[in-house]
């Protein structure tokens, strides 16, 4: 299984909107592991 997460933070854009992209990689990357880990225990 493939788990990659992109988080993009332009220099340029206000700081409100890097932090809005750091916390929305970061629940996308607990989303995706939880769901990983669910996947396993399944299959167990």
């Amino acid at each position: 299984m493939w788990l990659g997460v992109v988080i993009y933070a332009d220099e340029a854009s206000p700081l409100w909107m890097r932090i809005a992209e750091a916390v929305f990689g970061v629940l996308l990357a607990c989303w995706a592991i939880r769901k990983a880990i669910l996947m396993i225990i399944k299959e167990s």
